[in-house]
């Protein structure tokens, strides 16, 4: 069985470089593009019925489906393409050549190559590190979901025009919105066509829940059961100890975040539908922009962003709130819930139940995000009053205040001109975009748990106590390095960054700083200089995003070694510090 699929990975692969030379030949003529064609459609009737017959014959469907989950979604994901390409080409506007095809084999034939390079010892080893080690898989899964969303954005498809964009932009674009960031090289209003926006509007779905929750989700779905290496990958990703309550808690996660999202886009409805003056464009546009909301990406349908509405409270508030809810984390949202249900039965039901409490996480979740909004709003109005506020009403300066209070920490929404703000303004959104949302969540930044845990511990000191308490809750001193290495590690990273871009980018210090600090928090808030980056200065944003997501915890767990233990014991030393 092995060698007849290595025998036609050997053909596919063949014919794929014959593909790729008969694009590339110096003569064109008919002939050749239907020959051309042909070999396309016999790589693709050799690529999928090799994969069909093997799950024919599998004894356990579901066990295939399991162990080769990845290669059936690429599968029925390049099958889908190459037949969209092909419709387009014959049916609607031929276009130049065949490349998107040609790109698909391509894709195809790197892929065969891969899967037969599988089962040489040592990079399959490799490999299976990759995934036992939860963080390497989170890490891997977000580098595969960027690089397919790469592929699918350069094909002319997903352009209006029919053109290719450069390999670049497109990274930039599928690491944003993977990555949840909304910073943008290209404008995604004018430049994407309906499919490139619905790729975009998948990769802002996937970056948010995470390319293995989605999968885990769908083996609960089909009724199969997650191994034990799944449960602490999960365990990992949702930081939960108790495995026992994993598949119900991803089941309310998936769940929880679709039915915001159906509901967000139902509310903001009457508002898209007034600007486009079309059923179905309106209701995607409310579909996408409050997919874009809850996973805070800040990616909006509209060259100004959402500028255009800035004095609507429907808008703002519909897509503040699900900026919020989606930023506190679905930890937060879950015990809140019970809280509140719990407390309800007991009070007003006068049921003999007892309700759950509130975490001490949730508790200082919501208690930084309250102050950090309310204190945005009232600074924000304080220093832009005069500059850019003072030809609103009162009503709508409070409330572009308090929209952008929301968004600057973390999801990149703006209905303010943030090219036009006063410098301290630039200040104030790069320490409020540093701190970011809550942990768990799709937010970026160092986390307000991070903060919450610094604080008490600065005020500690202050107090002369010894003990760090916050909520009656005495808290850990790993907890309290693990706090401010995440600050440490961050402020690394994005001096890092602004150094580089300082050297590639013809820009004022405080614009770059702003712009590395919005992709780290994967905020996607811009003082204008993205769509003027040089190719160096995109690629240093691209990773800003990437580690941003991850965060750099995430990162280091996954480069990092295995620990040693150093049977040598060093005496103790003292340092003058301050």
């Amino acid at each position: 069985m092995k060698k007849r699929s290595d025998k036609l990975t050997l053909i596919i692969v063949f014919l794929g470089f014959l593909t790729l030379i008969l694009e590339n030949a110096a003569i064109k003529g008919r002939a050749l593009n239907y020959i051309s064609h042909i070999i396309d459609f016999v790589i693709f009737i050799i690529f999928s019925s090799e994969i069909l017959l093997r799950f024919i014959k599998a004894k356990s469907k579901k066990f295939f489906l399991k162990h080769n989950f990845l290669e059936v979604i690429f599968v029925v994901s390049f099958l889908t393409f190459f037949i969209a390409s092909k419709y387009y080409h014959f049916f609607i506007e031929e276009f130049r050549g065949h490349d998107v095809p040609v790109k698909i084999i391509i894709a195809i034939s790197v892929f065969n190559i891969f899967k037969m390079a599988l089962r040489i010892r040592k990079i399959n080893f490799f490999f299976r590190s990759l995934t036992e080690h939860p963080a390497r898989t989170i890490m891997f899964s977000f580098f595969i979901v960027i690089i397919i969303g790469t592929i699918l954005l350069m094909m002319p498809v997903s352009t209006q025009d029919m053109t290719k964009i450069g390999f670049v932009d497109a990274l930039f674009t599928s690491t944003s919105a993977t990555c949840v960031t909304g910073l943008i090289v290209l404008d995604t209003a004018t430049k994407f066509s309906l499919f490139g926006k619905i790729v975009i509007m998948l990769l802002i779905q996937i970056g948010g829940l995470g390319i293995m929750m989605l999968g885990y989700f769908t083996a609960f779905v089909v009724g199969m059961h997650l191994t034990y290496q799944d449960k602490m990958t999960l365990s990992y990703m949702l930081d939960e100890v108790d495995t026992t309550r994993l598949t119900r808690g991803l089941r309310n996660i998936v769940l929880l975040t679709f039915l915001v999202e159906i509901a967000g886009s139902i509310l903001l409805f009457p508002a898209f539908f007034k600007s486009e003056g079309a059923f179905l464009s309106g209701a995607f546009y409310s579909l996408f922009h409050s997919v874009s909301a809850f996973c805070n990406a800040g990616f909006s349908l509209f060259t100004d962003n959402l500028a255009r509405f800035y004095s609507s409270p429907l808008v703002s508030l519909v897509i503040a709130s699900l900026i919020i809810v989606g930023g506190i984390s679905f930890v937060v949202i879950m015990n809140s819930f019970s809280f509140i249900k719990g407390s309800f039965e007991k009070k007003v039901l006068k049921r003999p139940k007892k309700a759950e409490k509130l975490s001490l996480n949730t508790k200082i979740v919501l208690t930084t995000t309250a102050v950090l909004l309310v204190a945005g709003t009232l600074l924000i109005y304080k220093i832009e009053h005069r500059p850019s506020l003072l030809n609103y009403d009162l009503k709508t300066q409070y409330l572009m205040s308090f929209f952008q209070s929301v968004t600057l920490r973390t999801a990149g929404f703006n209905t303010m001109d943030i090219s036009s703000l006063h410098v301290a303004t630039y200040v104030l959104m790069i320490l409020f975009m540093f701190i970011g949302g809550a942990s768990g969540s799709c937010a970026g930044g160092v986390k307000v748990n991070t903060v919450g845990v610094i604080w008490a511990y600065v005020k500690s000191i202050f107090d002369n106590k010894s003990d760090v308490v916050v909520f009656k809750h005495a808290i850990s001193k790993e907890l309290i390095n693990q706090a401010f290495l995440v600050v440490f590690l961050s402020l690394c990273t994005i001096f890092a960054g602004a150094l580089i871009l300082s050297l590639t980018e013809d820009a004022k210090f405080i614009r770059i700083m702003f712009e590395a600090t919005s992709a780290y928090g994967t905020v996607g808030l811009s003082t204008g200089i993205t769509q003027d980056l040089t190719g160096a200065g995109k690629i240093v944003i691209t990773l800003l995003m990437f580690i941003g997501r991850l965060g750099p915890l995430t990162v280091i767990a996954a480069l990092a070694r295995k620990m040693t233990k150093h049977p040598v014991e060093y005496p103790t030393g003292k340092i003058n510090i301050g």
